[in-house]
């Protein structure tokens, strides 16, 4: 029983971690995750990631070069052991400013990273934004602990009516960018003020950092900061909240703007209102000697019947087995999306994440840097190096996977592209490639040529050519001004768009423009036409502002304009967009070729902008389809004689668990090449292709 309940009250009821699993898996699409700092903190010692407290606190320390001044903060964490998180941000706002509390949460945050081939050493520190930007962009270049992995697939499987949401304490873009690994589409929206939700429009799953970015806004720490009145974003979220099942993961509850809108909404009755609190201790007592004001807020909604609690959820556990589970009902599907789980099985990671409510008292890892540590509430991608194109901001996720260079036995993958001369059926076959499509065997001494995630760069020897590089060589061949790649995800749309030159044969002395709308300002129109306008200058190495400049520079020298996730646009740019791009590739006839990407039918992608002109409806679509038996083939003839001869013979079993999907089978290969550079014997790699986690 709470302490400060009143007498007969009865001591709260928590239910399991499969009644939570059971309940998320049951409707997992209408939900609204708010998740705190354990859901993207390391998950073990010694992991990559945004510090704990102490670690932060060590970076503040930092910051205090004379004696004198770091007796003073030393006597400033002294006198609140329990709230040292807070005491010592409050201590550097006084002693520094802001913007120093904020260049320490980068720094916190960058510690997050790994070597990529775009950044093989990012900086340690950062005051330029855009490349805070662009190191955001470079999803491969971050190591995200299992929770958030996991998370990132539960998401990214959401169908897009769905719109999935996401609130958080964090700074850190962590849950953003697994969504986008797991090949979703993920926007943010980050305040550190007042300001309203109502206006945030956008497609896939929206992100909203309530506390402040990691480089976009200012951070919030202390009771001053967190404590402020913000009356606009408090009814915004209370509307959010009102119209899906609540899940709290690795979040406190403490006095800010979420949990003040979370307890009126309980206290006011009006709104159908549906919470699932998972705590992670098991012990029940615990849980409420720790949170006994919590419960106490919660307690309306709770004897209702509209909060249920659940205890023993490690986060990095859970979110694993729901991504799992959730996968388990479409794996008989065609063309099912297999985003990927994190692998990190049930048990593994058994440390208490600090910062979850119902933490044990006086630890010093209570919090970490993406969540404040408040008192608990009293209730009342760059283009290949073989590409001799401009690129736009799809550049951000080219190269080859940052994993495949650290498979045991590698090297570092070569930049040159050992592409040899392009038909139109064969559009960025690799040097590997021998006569007649049959791909020469490589030896596992050289480096991995596979790759878990992200398109395959210009130079990925293991892209295989399908039906739909024929089709798009034919299509840009044959005339067709605009160009749709149609696919579910992960099936290849961004790889194949990357060698849409290489399928024109006009594309060798033509501008290219590549652009990946994920990485754009869709929810703004005037700066998104900026950005439109900039990278299409960019490929002429000029400087556009005008649709005008665009069709003077494409008349003088042909233009081919790739727009991978065309359905990410939202229908206030759209609107504005799509006509006039249509009207200037109609008028340009050969000299502008326009490629997108979409996963729907073209036709429902314009209704879905609300565009009903009929002027706008001549589009050629190429279907990118499975792996038929012959590209699987020519994928596993990659693979070193033993493991090749090993997934032979499990033709079967890895046609069952692929789905003749290419991401898992990139992945199980990557993983055999990897276990076979590290001396596994053929009973390993038979083994390995048997397990599901090596498609993932």
């Amino acid at each position: 029983m709470p302490a400060d309940s009143s007498a007969g009250q009865m001591a709260p009821e928590f239910a399991s971690d499969e009644d939570l699993l059971d309940r998320l898996s049951a409707r997992p699409h209408e939900v609204v995750y708010l998740v705190g700092s354990a859901v993207t903190a390391p998950s073990r010692t010694g992991e990559p990631g945004v510090p704990r407290v102490d670690g932060v606190i060590e970076l503040i320390r930092g910051e205090y070069q004379r004696a004198s001044e770091l007796q003073r903060f030393e006597a400033a964490l002294t006198k609140e052991p329990d709230n040292r998180y807070q005491a010592a941000f409050r201590h550097l706002l006084r002693t520094r400013d802001q913007d120093v509390a904020n260049a320490v949460i980068r720094r916190a945050v960058l510690l997050a990273r790994r070597p990529s081939s775009r950044f093989p050493a990012p900086p340690a520190v950062i005051h330029d934004h855009e490349v805070c930007r662009a190191l955001e962009d470079d999803v491969e270049g971050w190591h995200l602990p299992p929770a958030a992995d996991a998370l990132g697939q539960v998401l990214a499987r959401a169908p897009a009516p769905s719109r999935p949401l996401v609130l958080t304490s964090n700074f850190d873009p962590l849950v953003a960018i697994s969504v986008r690994r797991a090949g979703g589409r993920a926007y943010v929206t980050a305040l550190h003020g007042d300001g309203s939700l109502a206006g945030v429009d956008g497609q896939g799953c929206l992100v909203v950092h309530f506390h402040g970015d990691w480089f976009r806004t200012d951070t919030l720490h202390t009771p001053a900061q967190l404590g402020q009145d913000r009356p606009k974003l408090s009814a915004s979220l209370a509307q959010l909240i009102s119209a899906r099942t609540v899940v709290v993961l690795g979040y406190s509850g403490w006095d800010d703007v979420f949990t003040r809108s979370l307890i009126a909404t309980v206290h006011g009755g009006l709104a159908p209102l549906k919470i699932a609190w998972a705590f992670y201790p098991e012990d029940e007592a615990a849980i409420v000697r720790g949170s006994s004001r919590l419960l106490e807020a919660l307690r309306p909604g709770i004897e209702s019947g509209r909060v249920m609690l659940y205890k023993g959820i490690d986060a990095h556990t859970f979110l694993p087995r729901l991504a799992e589970r959730l996968a388990e009902p479409t794996a008989s599907e065609s063309g099912a999306q297999h985003a990927g789980a994190s692998g990190a099985r049930p048990g593994e990671s058994g440390a208490q994440h600090a910062g979850e409510s119902g933490a044990r008292p006086g630890q010093s890892g209570s919090f970490f840097a993406g969540e404040s540590g408040q008192r608990p509430i009293v209730p009342p991608t760059e283009p290949d190096a073989s590409s001799s194109h401009a690129a736009g901001s799809l550049a951000a996720v080219l190269g080859t996977h940052a994993e495949a260079a650290c498979a045991p036995g590698t090297t570092p993958p070569s930049s040159s592209s050992g592409t040899g001369s392009q038909g139109h059926g064969a559009s960025g076959m690799s040097s590997g490639t021998g006569p007649e499509g049959h791909v020469a065997s490589v030896m596992p001494a050289g480096p991995n040529p596979f790759q878990k995630a992200g398109m395959l760069g210009l130079a990925a020897r293991s892209y295989v050519a399908r039906a739909a590089d024929a089709a798009l060589a034919e299509a840009l061949e044959g005339g067709a001004n605009a160009v749709v790649v149609r696919g579910d995800f992960s099936i290849g749309k961004s790889s194949l768009l990357l060698r849409a030159d290489r399928a024109w044969r006009s594309g060798a002395g033509a501008a290219v423009c590549l652009l990946d709308l994920q990485m754009m300002r869709v929810d703004d129109v005037n700066l998104f036409f900026d950005e439109f306008f900039a990278e299409v200058g960019r490929a002429y190495g000029q400087t556009f502002k005008t649709w005008r400049e665009v069709q003077t520079a494409a008349a003088q020298r042909p233009l081919l304009l790739t727009l991978d996730e065309f359905g990410g646009l939202t229908p206030e740019v759209a609107q504005r967009f799509v006509p006039a791009l249509y009207r200037v590739v109609s008028q340009l006839a050969g000299s502008l070729r326009l490629v997108v990407t979409t996963r729907d039918p073209i036709a429902e992608v314009l209704a879905s902008f609300e565009l009903s002109n009929p002027n706008l409806g001549d589009w050629l679509e190429v279907e990118l389809r499975p792996f038929t038996e012959a590209e699987l083939g020519q994928l596993l003839a990659l693979l070193s004689p033993r493991a090749r001869a090993v997934a032979e013979a499990e033709r079967a079993t890895i046609r069952e668990r692929t789905k003749m999907l290419p991401k898992p089978a990139q992945c199980l290969c990557f993983n055999l090449w990897k276990d076979e550079a590290a001396g596994a014997s053929d009973a390993d790699l038979a083994a390995r292709v048997r397990k599901k986690e090596s498609y993932r």
